[in-house]
């Protein structure tokens, strides 16, 4: 029976426009009417799924940043976080200004970077609909950060990985959520992790709940649950690897699985 549904966001909940079709909203206020939490799993901040959750208008825990921290949006409690301590983050800036790769810092729900003017900053900022704070990293008074983001061309990002696991070795979690985003998280995090603790609060458990995915940091969340579901639009290790598939996130994937489940 399941009783829980965890759901990414781009790429999966969200279509190409970055948008939550009507479908979706729908079948996700019927199976919360029937008894079964609805969970958001994303790589985004909080404040950048605020735009969803007005729309979704549903009570929810929200777990961002692939996990380094759990939000109840009733009340905006903070359930879960686990940042980056002070002695990596000064590592990774490091790291990014010898290799010349862009570094976002996240820290209290708001968005850190050294050059708003940049490629990186215009297009993360495009995808995820909220601005970023210019700042020069040496002038943090703390830089204990909820997770840390890399952002370039791929060929560039698997570069500085290499240097970061020699550097940092099992330190760090290291995940890709899109094509040109590497994120950098305490090694206690993953999406797979987190949901389990949520679940485990809410007194449910992983193998009745479907998760939905596409991507490199959706891989332990979808492995760990009763049903793992891959969008079709996701990457192909991870639907392979999945227990279900679906449509994509542009043809209603995620109700099209879900209203057979009803």
């Amino acid at each position: 029976m399941i009783k829980s549904v965890a759901l990414d966001l781009d790429g999966t909940l969200l279509n190409s426009k970055k948008e939550i079709s009507d479908k979706n909203i729908f079948i996700l206020r019927e199976l919360y009417k029937k008894g079964i939490e609805v969970f958001i799993v994303t790589g985004r901040s909080y404040s950048a799924t605020k735009e969803i959750l007005r729309k979704l208008e549903l009570p929810i825990i929200t777990i961002c940043y692939n996990g380094a921290k759990a939000i109840d949006t009733k009340d905006e409690s903070i359930l879960l976080e686990e940042p980056l301590s002070e002695d990596i983050v000064k590592i990774l800036i490091e790291l990014s200004r010898e290799n010349s790769i862009h570094l976002n810092l996240y820290q209290d729900e708001n968005w850190f970077v050294e050059d708003r003017k940049n490629w990186q900053t215009e297009y993360y900022k495009k995808n995820i609909g909220i601005d970023a704070i210019e700042k020069n990293f040496n002038d943090f008074t703390s830089l204990l950060m909820t997770k840390a983001l890399f952002i370039d061309e791929r060929c560039n990002l698997e570069k500085i990985e290499k240097e970061i696991k020699k550097k940092l070795g099992d330190r760090v979690h290291l995940t890709y959520s899109q094509e040109r985003y590497l994120e950098v998280l305490n090694k206690k995090v993953n999406k797979g992790k987190s949901l389990e603790k949520i679940l485990r609060l809410k007194s449910l458990t992983l193998d009745t709940c479907i998760a939905f995915g596409d991507a490199n940091n959706d891989k332990e969340m979808i492995e760990m649950v009763g049903y793992g579901v891959a969008m079709e639009n996701g990457e192909e290790y991870l639907k392979k690897g999945a227990k279900y598939l679906t449509d994509s996130n542009d043809n209603d994937g995620v109700y099209k699985f879900l209203v057979q489940k009803m």
